[in-house]
C-alpha cells in the first residue's frame, strides 16, 4: 500500500510538473483578421509633374495573418510573423499639372501597401498586465501604379525594409476572458517613415478559441527613387478570430 502511495504521488508530481512546463515553456498565437480601411493620402511622381495626386478611396477590404511564438529561453526574443494584404484600386485627382485643354485631370490608381511584419520582442510583464517590447522589420513588397490612358502610365515598385521600435500593453479582465490590447509600431530608423497603431478588444475562452475587434491606422511615407514619394494613410475596423494556446 506504501509502494502504491508513493507510485500514485510520483505520477501526480509527474504529471503536475509536465502541465507547469508545458504552460510556461512554449506560448503559440495565431489568427486572422478581416480589415475593411480607407486609403487616403497624397503621391508624388514625374508623372504628375510638379504637383501631386489626390488619394481618397474608400471601403476596401483585406485578410491580415499572424502567429506569434512565445519561449523561457533567456536572453532571445520571441517572434511574430504578420502577413498585411493591402491594395485598393480607383480614380485619383491630380493637382497643379499642365494637362492639354480638355484633358482629365483624373487618373486611374491601384496602390498596394502590402507587407510583412518580423517582430522580436521580450516580455517585460505577463500577469493582468502584460507588456511586450522590441523590434519590428517591416517588408513592403508592394507597388503603386498610375495610369493617365493606355501609352501614359507609371508603375513603382517597393522593395525595402522599414525598422521599427515596437511596443504592445494588453490589459486582462481577471476571469472573464476580455482584454483590451494596444500595439504601436513607430519611430522609423531609416528614410521612410511607417507609423502603425492598432487598438483592439478580445475575448478569449479557456480552451484558447477568441475574438477581437478593433481599429487600425497605418501611415506610411516612402520613397522609390529620385522622382517618387507616396504619402498614404490606411485606416479602419476590423474583426478577427485566434487561437492561444
Amino acid at each position: 500500500m506504501r509502494h502504491l502511495k508513493k507510485t500514485s504521488l510520483s505520477c501526480f508530481l509527474i504529471f503536475s510538473a509536465l502541465s507547469v512546463v508545458k504552460a510556461d515553456v512554449i506560448g503559440f498565437e495565431a489568427g486572422v483578421n478581416y480589415w475593411d480601411y480607407s486609403i487616403s493620402g497624397d503621391i508624388e511622381s514625374a508623372l504628375v509633374g510638379s504637383g501631386n495626386a489626390r488619394v481618397d478611396l474608400e471601403d476596401d477590404n483585406n485578410l491580415t495573418f499572424f502567429a506569434a511564438l512565445e519561449h523561457p529561453v533567456p536572453f532571445l526574443p520571441n517572434i511574430k510573423l504578420q502577413q498585411n494584404n493591402l491594395d485598393a484600386v480607383g480614380l485619383v485627382r491630380v493637382n497643379d499639372v499642365g494637362f492639354a485643354p480638355g484633358q482629365s485631370n483624373l487618373l486611374n490608381a491601384t496602390i498596394d501597401l502590402s507587407h510583412t511584419d518580423l517582430i522580436l520582442y521580450y516580455e517585460v510583464l505577463d500577469n493582468w498586465v502584460n507588456l511586450d517590447v522590441g523590434i519590428s522589420g517591416k517588408y513592403f513588397n508592394g507597388n503603386n501604379r498610375l495610369m493617365l490612358d493606355a501609352q501614359t502610365s507609371q508603375r513603382i515598385e517597393f522593395d525595402d525594409w522599414v525598422a521599427l521600435a515596437y511596443a504592445k500593453a494588453q490589459f486582462d479582465l481577471p476571469f472573464t476572458g476580455l482584454s483590451a490590447a494596444a500595439t504601436l509600431e513607430a519611430l522609423s530608423l531609416n528614410d521612410n517613415d511607417v507609423t502603425d497603431l492598432d487598438l483592439a478588444l478580445k475575448y478569449t475562452t479557456k480552451p484558447g478559441l477568441g475574438a477581437s475587434v478593433g481599429y487600425r491606422v497605418l501611415d506610411v511615407d516612402l520613397e522609390a527613387g529620385n522622382n517618387f514619394r507616396s504619402d498614404l494613410k490606411a485606416d479602419g475596423f476590423y474583426l478577427g478570430v485566434h487561437l492561444d494556446f
